[in-house]
């Protein structure tokens, strides 16, 4: 079956049975994968110099987007407490999609039911029985009945460590809007250079959210832009500091704002003019685009060190903070937090690799872009970073080891393919044809009844 042939040779029937086996067998592997991410975030032993979290150390090492390694860690987490999913998702009848999906509500008296429930349907049908028995779950207590909302309050003390406490209990819709707001907060305060500045979310035509899809394109970019806007984060603290910091900062419109403006580069160090990470641009075009009031130029000089560098301004002793021009020149050259795997693009700092308190110069060869973690890191001497002239840098560790920027991904020499796994072990017994309604009040009556007999044999006992 794998034998390495080409595939315009393989017959129709043969081209489709290896497809579905591979796709089982990429199940299986994706299962034994997230069953070592788990392990790795029990251990912590992927902690380091400017390391984040587990997703961040997965996205510098293994090259996973910082989204895709956020929701993958927590899937891992909740497999630990399934070991029916577990099992059926290792033995590749459960696909990482549906997995997914049914982490969100499943509980151990539970996953039965929901295992059976996802052998039958598609990855589809799942993620809308799940949605649909979030829906249910929402507002029941123990007995069924429905819960009455809750009033909202909070207070707030400073302890005598110089740290501030704040508890609150906020009412449905309040709560509703506090994690709406963090997760936007969260969005931007971890941004990437490959999200977008307004991401749209899809919906359907009842109006409602459509649900997260997975699919990605060749690039294992997200088709379904919803896809960026990550879950509620686990630990709240960084992302209700960012929010404060918005209120404060409010909404006014940036020094820097490349989505609102014609940015053209040009000059000596440029072949060929042409639009900031855009096509090119021809004269009659350049000479047209600077009628514009809405048109600036970055004007560039050839530099050692490759193309792109700007090397035009620089303040030197004069001056401890960049002016605009400079932290332009800065974000133009930069783009995002500058430390391996981070790739942050909002709250970032700029940093002068020789200290200021040490005689370092306010210049583009001694600045570099940082976020807040990674600037904090750094002054705690998790990492340190080198200047190397003409705009080149490197991080290294406390030792004095170099940082891979990115680290290559290796393959396995040696592996072969599992033949303990079905060819067709994803595909949906029935064909996916299902009442999802009716599945769902059959599940939910067996739960029922599950949990009146714990109840009797617990009055029993």
């Amino acid at each position: 079956m794998f034998d390495g042939a080409d595939p315009s040779s393989l017959p129709d029937g043969v081209l489709e049975v290896r497809v579905l086996g591979y796709a089982a067998q990429i199940t299986a592997l994706t299962a034994e994968f997230l069953d070592l991410v788990a392990e790795l975030d029990e251990r912590e032993s992927w902690r380091g110099p400017g390391i984040h979290s587990l997703a961040h150390w997965l996205s510098w090492k293994a090259g996973i987007s910082q989204r895709t390694a956020h929701e993958q860690v927590r899937v891992a987490k909740s497999l630990r407490e399934l070991p029916v999913v577990r099992q059926a998702f290792g033995e590749g009848r459960l696909t990482y999609s549906k997995v997914r999906a049914l982490t969100r509500v499943a509980t151990p008296m539970r996953e039965q039911e929901l295992v059976n429930l996802a052998l039958s349907c598609t990855a589809s049908q799942v993620e809308k029985a799940v949605r649909a028995m979030r829906q249910i779950d929402r507002g029941h207590g123990e007995d069924g009945e429905l819960v009455a909302p809750t009033e909202s309050w909070g207070r707030w003390k400073w302890n005598l460590d110089g740290s501030l406490s704040v508890s609150m209990t906020l009412s449905p819709l309040d709560g509703a809007r506090f994690l709406a707001g963090a997760v936007r907060a969260e969005y931007e305060r971890t941004r990437t250079a490959e999200d977008s500045d307004l991401p749209s979310v899809p919906r359907n035509t009842s109006g409602e959210l459509e649900t997260e899809s997975g699919e990605r394109d060749s690039e294992g970019k997200p088709t379904n832009r919803r896809d960026l806007w990550r879950q509620v984060p686990s630990n709240l603290a960084p992302a209700v500091v960012a929010m404060a910091d918005m209120v404060h900062e409010g909404i006014a419109m940036p020094d820097l704002a490349p989505g609102a403006e014609i940015l053209i580069h040009a000059g000596d160090g440029v072949e060929h003019a042409h639009l900031d990470d855009g096509p090119a641009v021809s004269e009659a075009e350049l000479e047209e685009a600077r009628c514009g009031a809405v048109t600036r130029e970055a004007l560039s000089a050839r530099v050692p060190g490759g193309p792109g560098k700007l090397a035009l301004l620089g303040l030197g002793r004069k001056r401890r903070t960049p002016n605009k021009a400079l932290i332009r020149a800065l974000f133009l050259r930069d783009r995002c937090c500058q430390t391996p795997g981070c790739e942050r693009t909002r709250h970032l700092h700029a940093h002068h690799v020789v200290f200021w308190s040490a005689g370092g110069e306010t210049e583009l060869d001694n600045l570099i872009l940082l976020c807040g973690s990674c600037h904090r890191a750094l002054h705690r001497g998790e990492f340190s970073i080198t200047g190397h002239g003409s705009q080149r840098f490197s991080f290294h560790g406390p030792g004095g080891s170099v940082i891979e920027v990115s680290p290559p991904t290796r393959a396995l020499g040696e592996w072969l393919p599992d033949g303990r796994i079905a060819a067709d072990a994803t595909v949906p017994v029935g064909g996916g044809k299902l009442d999802l309604g009716y599945a769902t009040e059959v599940i939910y009556a067996v739960w029922e009844w599950k949990e009146r007999n714990a109840s009797q044999v617990s009055a029993a006992a």
